[in-house]
C-alpha cells in the first residue's frame, strides 16, 4: 500500500515543525531526498506527493538530529499521520 500525503494536509505543518525544531532547513532536506530546493518545498507545501520511502528519510534525519538534542525519537505518525 502506498501512502503519500495530499495537499492541505496537516500533516505537512508537522513535517515543516520538526524540520525547524530540529534546526533543519528546506535544502537540508532536498539535499537528502535528491531534489532541487524548489521541488522539495513542493513536497512540503502540498503540491506534490510524498512517497512512504521519502517519509522513511526524513523521519531518521529528524531523529538523527533529535538524538543528538538528547530527545527522544518521533514515529512517522507522530510526523505524518492527521
Amino acid at each position: 500500500m502506498k501512502k503519500t500525503v495530499r495537499r492541505n494536509d496537516k500533516k505537512l505543518h508537522r513535517l515543516k515543525f520538526y524540520r525547524e525544531y530540529v534546526g533543519l532547513n528546506q535544502k537540508d532536506f532536498a539535499l537528502l531526498l535528491g531534489y532541487k530546493v524548489s521541488n522539495y518545498a513542493q513536497k512540503e507545501n502540498g503540491r506534490t506527493e510524498l512517497k512512504r520511502s521519502e517519509m522513511l528519510k526524513l523521519q531518521k534525519a529528524i531523529n538523527d538530529r533529535l538524538e543528538k538534542m538528547g530527545k527522544s525519537p518521533v514515529t512517522l505518525d507522530e510526523i505524518f499521520s492527521p
